[in-house]
């Protein structure tokens, strides 16, 4: 898998075949051929340059039949937990799978990353997600995850849970949980957060705290510098506790 970018900063996945697109047509020897930093031209002159990609660029590119979690909070989980290379963390509601690689990239080989998703068509888009990566480090699990999860106890440094209903699994997210580890659990809504709360405090969890992740993008245009009127102004809570 190769990653093309044109001069608007338009992003595609590319493989050992022949590209096509509205200016054009790129050889699949071309492609094949192709490396970091080449430019790659249609033989209508259309050009593209070959870039090193991240994972938020396989991200934004990858196969979804849903929405997904941006980076802005991806990043407060992983900035407020501590979780790193070696960490073992554990989500449910995969969706189309972009914290379950996200983590992946996070943790590292010598981490882990294992995810509960219920529903099929959604567990068909992932594990084809996950096909298109390097990543060794991850389980998927096709299962209801209210039946519990199969983790062992005090074996996990960070549960993550985007669920409608994540209140069901909190208190078996405590018994997986390493002591001095955390729970964060992302909710869109106001009433969601609030039950997540109480039983965060029935399970046993301390230091509870609810955060957004707001990012307020900038625009340079012929020297007038304001807010990007386009900002999304809100995306979901996350609540974060730590079994003590």
């Amino acid at each position: 898998m190769k990653i093309i970018i044109d001069k608007k900063n338009r992003k595609y996945i590319v493989h050992d075949e022949e590209f096509h697109c509205e200016k054009g047509v790129i050889p699949r020897e071309v492609i094949a051929d192709a490396e970091v930093g080449d430019v790659l031209e249609t033989h209508m002159g259309k050009k593209y340059r070959v870039i090193n990609p991240n994972i938020n660029d396989y991200i934004d590119l990858m196969k979804r039949k849903c929405s997904i979690l941006l980076p802005q909070d991806l990043g407060l989980v992983v900035g407020f937990t501590g979780v790193g290379n070696g960490s073992k963390i554990v989500e449910s509601g995969t969706g189309a799978g972009s914290s379950l690689l996200f983590f992946a990239n996070i943790v590292g080989p010598q981490g882990h990353v294992s995810s509960y998703e219920i529903r099929e068509d959604f567990v068909k888009i992932v594990e084809k997600n996950i096909d298109g990566t390097d990543f060794n480090n991850i389980t998927l699990n096709h299962q209801d995850v209210s039946e519990g999860f199969k983790e062992e106890d005090e074996s996990t440094d960070l549960v993550f849970l985007d669920l409608p209903n994540p209140h069901d699994v909190i208190r078996d997210a405590y018994r997986i949980l390493k002591v001095g580890s955390f729970i964060a659990v992302y909710t869109p809504y106001v009433e969601q957060f609030q039950r997540v709360v109480k039983e965060l405090e029935i399970a046993g969890f301390k230091d509870i705290r609810i955060r957004e992740g707001n990012v307020r993008e900038l625009e340079i245009k012929n020297n007038r510098t304001r807010p990007n009127s386009r900002m999304a102004g809100h995306t979901g809570y996350i609540t974060f506790a730590r079994k003590i």
